[in-house]
């Protein structure tokens, strides 16, 4: 069942993938847009100094679990015993059920097709978008994709996907609520075009098991180091705080 958890000054909706999937699916026989963010623990952080962003991310109408840290989140500060770092360590064999920007686009491009909808890709780099729509349509032959140059207005697209990177795509999602009345769903996606495209591969399978798919990550981009930092320091730093707050 979906559960809604506050994590510093925004909250997520944890739901797995079938959750996922079936709100989405009630979502493209709606006449109402839906803005939703694919959270993750340096996005939390974040919110905690842009008031902007927050109350982008908290006018959403699902924030769901991308980063693996949030599940891990969620089940330190239900438990009234585990101190952080023991906790952090047995994480890593804990099985996690979250909502990957990657895995959210299959899904959306699965419904899209049964109803006959289309899907616009924005942002990340021209070669990224045609090979994530190359994905799409060889996995789906019958959706459409759309991209830029067409104007989104003039495709009608169910489904919108943002890949601008975390705050951009979220704030200009936001501003978009009334200026687009085809799109049911608008997605922010981050790097997924990246990872479908095979232009950013994605974590072995063992690093994925064990929850380190940043460490993947500071490995294939260096530079991202400090982003990484407010992830696995900064983020548990904050939850242990607001579990004592809360105790």
């Amino acid at each position: 069942m979906r559960e809604t958890v506050h994590l510093g000054c925004v909250s997520c909706d944890f739901m797995n993938p079938e959750e996922f999937m079936r709100l989405c699916k009630g979502w493209l026989t709606s006449d109402n847009f839906h803005h939703v963010v694919t959270l993750n623990p340096e996005m939390v952080m974040l919110a905690e100094g842009n008031g902007a962003f927050r109350e982008a991310v908290q006018a959403a109408e699902a924030r769901v679990p991308d980063g693996a840290g949030l599940v891990w989140a969620r089940w330190y500060l239900r438990s009234s015993y585990w101190p952080l770092l023991p906790s952090l360590l047995t994480f890593l064999w804990q099985p996690v059920e979250r909502v990957t920007g990657v895995d959210a686009i299959m899904t959306l491009g699965r419904l899209c097709q049964e109803q006959g909808l289309s899907i616009y890709l924005l942002g990340a780099t021209k070669k990224q978008r045609q090979k994530t729509a190359a994905r799409l349509t060889s996995r789906f032959a019958k959706l459409s994709v759309a991209m830029p140059p067409e104007r989104i207005r003039d495709q009608h697209p169910a489904v919108l996907l943002v890949a601008y990177g975390a705050p951009k795509q979220t704030l200009w999602i936001e501003r978009q609520r009334g200026h687009m009345p085809s799109v049911r769903i608008a997605m922010g996606v981050g790097g997924a075009f990246a990872m479908l495209s095979e232009g950013l591969p994605r974590a072995p399978r063992l690093l994925r098991a064990l929850n380190l798919e940043w460490l993947w990550r500071l490995y294939l981009e260096p530079r991202r180091w400090p982003r990484i930092w407010q992830a696995t320091v900064r983020f548990p730093l904050l939850m242990r705080r607001q579990k004592k707050l809360s105790l």
